[in-house]
């Protein structure tokens, strides 16, 4: 597939009939569209949106093709269509849509699902509106749009909605300052104006930070690092400096998770923009040298917890306390492709809680030179590229060191995977793709072992909602060997008294409880029994405020618990 594409379709043995007929008469360039339009299967559907994301839409004078004009109507079909998942995968493909003649006749059906029932729909509905005025003839197409997101927004109740309306209207006054200040230079009102907006948008986020509720902050954190640029991400980290040290009080209870993601914050923004790093770093070194006189925020973790801080704070500006042994080192290293193939990749893998950092090395393998050699790389699960791909030129045998960044934005087992491009100049140029072995980010990079109180777990469990139950399947047979043996795998803290787990009646019940890097609340509950066989039964139950971290905990436990090591 020579163009980039975000879709990800998977097929197993269980296939759809229809779907192997489709793809059979692609290959044999005999096919009707009407065979993926009519259908109601959600694969087929899938697979349509992803052809018509990848192919051509015009011609060599740039013009958008007839028969892409004619596809709007099953677009608007599907727009209107009763199923919430159809509704929802087209308004998503929409926001990949460059072409203002497909895009303009779809505008009503668009604004329609604003106001629907389902927040899966409202939701995606509002990225799109927020891409349809991203176009560069957007803003003729919606002239009203930033009114008609305000006046969704006052009548939102679904959290994720409410979050991608502010962002198009904070993006929205954002790109209006711009705009006066570059175009107004010499008018004192616009230039108040601007100003006046920038006061407002930093206010606002300084608001945001003041409030109680961590999710909130957490929120405002993301938004915030997603809208930085050069022009204010010294006043940006200034404001974050401001709120780190307001944490040192400990007059509320998670001053201490607030103070983490702040410095997670500033250390985000120094790897984007390496202008305000040494800033950061002169910062870091006032702030360490009162660290320790801080109160204690958790009585049995306040150690472990200033331990924490004071590694994210060296890791703001690149100072790592623990280094890790070879061992581990060399653990962190992933061969990308084989040794007989023309060019070897290999991929260290550093995690730093919000980001991952590939440092691939690539070397050329053959006698000839390589020309545009690129590593195009994807991600599935909560995983975010931040650079664009590069063309590289590779001379006989060389080595060359390529970067990649990836951001991080909940607790989830992620994949990384993609293809090595190149050009051989030979006597005929010749293009190769070499496909990449994956590489899976480990859950266990971002869960740390944490303390409440049997009152708050308690809590935490019945408000939780997702929950994940696995079966006890261990070659162990000490009910506490194999305890021991979940907390190892799981990394998490036991909060079941000792005393409460001493003697031996043949049956055991603990609690356990870890945080991720993201602030995320992970509770898993062990009861198990052993059989007159001597073998062990029973569950595990994982409960989480997020699916993510409950599935990727209950694969992790599912693969580990076998094992006796």
């Amino acid at each position: 597939m020579e163009k980039s594409c975000s879709l990800l379709v998977h097929f197993d043995k269980g296939t759809p009939a229809i779907a192997n007929e489709i793809k059979e008469a692609l290959e044999g360039n005999d096919v009707s569209a009407k065979i993926c339009v009519a259908s109601e299967d959600h694969t087929v559907q899938k697979l349509l949106l992803l052809y018509l994301e990848i192919i051509n839409k015009t011609d060599a004078k740039g013009r958008v093709l007839p028969e892409m004009i004619l596809i709007c109507q099953n677009l608007r079909n599907n727009l209107q269509h009763p199923n919430e998942y159809i509704r929802g995968v087209t308004l998503r493909f929409l926001c990949r849509l460059n072409e203002v003649e497909i895009m303009e006749p779809l505008i009503p059906s668009v604004l329609e699902n604003l106001e629907h029932r389902h927040p899966f729909i409202r939701r995606n509905a509002i990225l799109a509106v927020m891409s349809i005025y991203k176009l560069p003839q957007g803003e003729q197409l919606l002239v009203d749009a930033p009114e008609m997101i305000e006046k969704a927004l006052s009548t939102e109740q679904d959290q994720s909605a409410k979050r991608n309306a502010f962002l198009m209207l904070f993006n929205f006054i954002y790109e209006c300052a711009g705009t006066l200040v570059l175009y107004s230079s010499s008018a004192p009102t616009a230039i108040r104006a601007a100003a006046n907006t920038y006061c407002v948008s930093f206010f606002s986020l300084s608001e945001a930070l003041s409030s109680p509720n961590l999710d909130i902050r957490r929120k405002t954190l993301d938004i915030v690092l997603e809208l930085i640029t050069p022009r204010n991400v010294s006043e940006v980290v200034q404001t974050l400096k401001k709120e780190v040290v307001k944490t040192q009080s400990g007059e509320l209870e998670k001053d201490g998770e607030y103070r983490q993601m702040l410095i997670q914050a500033i250390h985000s923004c120094a790897i984007k923009f390496p202008e305000v790093a040494s800033n950061c770093g002169s910062f870091v070194d006032g702030f360490l040298g009162t660290e320790q006189c801080c109160s204690g925020i958790y009585d049995s973790s306040k150690k472990s917890l200033e331990d924490e801080v004071q590694d994210d704070l060296k890791r703001a500006t690149g100072e790592f306390i623990k280094d890790g042994d070879d061992a581990n080192k060399l653990n962190r290293i992933i061969q990308l492709t084989g040794f007989s193939d023309p060019v070897y990749a290999e991929a260290y893998v550093t995690v730093h809680h919000y980001d991952i950092v590939l440092d691939v090395t690539v070397i050329n393998r053959t006698k000839e030179t390589l020309q545009n050699l690129c590593l195009e790389l994807a991600t599935m699960g909560d995983l975010k590229l931040v650079d664009r791909p590069q063309n590289y030129t590779l001379a006989p045998e060389s080595t060359k060191q390529i970067k990649a960044n990836i951001k991080v934005s909940s607790t989830e087992t992620g994949v990384i995977f993609g293809n090595c491009l190149l050009f051989m100049t030979s006597n005929v140029l010749e293009r190769s793709v070499i496909v990449l072995n994956d590489i899976h980010i480990d859950i266990m990079d971002y869960i740390s072992p944490a303390v409440c109180s049997d009152a708050a777990f308690r809590t935490m469990w019945a408000e939780f909602e997702w929950e994940n139950k696995v079966a006890v399947n261990s070659v162990i047979q000490d009910e506490k060997q194999f305890l021991d043996h979940i907390i190892k795998s799981t990394n998490m803290k036991c909060l079941t008294a000792p005393s409460a787990l001493d003697g031996d009646c043949g049956f055991l019940a603990a609690n356990l409880y870890a945080k991720s890097a993201f602030g995320e609340d992970a509770l898993v509950n062990v009861s198990i029994e052993k059989q007159a066989d001597g073998k062990l039964s029973g569950y595990i139950r994982i409960r989480s405020k997020t699916q993510g971290i409950a599935l990727s905990l209950g694969d992790k436990i599912t693969l580990k618990q076998k094992g006796g090591s």
